[in-house]
């Protein structure tokens, strides 16, 4: 319900439907975040195609390892 308050109106008016004091609580944890992660499927494929090969170098994505 608060995401679509927020979608429609605002942050804030969702927040006052759902009687919270403060917006941020609003945000945290009852306002939906939006999941949009990089598509990294063909690495997945090849992975998925030699599950055992040894990675050797890192890529231009592999700051997290």
């Amino acid at each position: 319900m608060a995401t679509l308050i927020k979608e429609e109106a605002d942050t804030k008016s969702a927040a006052a439907q759902l009687g919270h004091f403060s917006e941020e609580v609003t945000t945290t944890y009852y306002i939906a975040k939006s999941v949009q992660a990089p598509d990294v499927s063909d690495v997945l494929e090849r992975l998925a195609a030699n599950p055992n090969r040894q990675h050797t170098s890192p890529g231009p994505n592999d700051a997290h390892r």
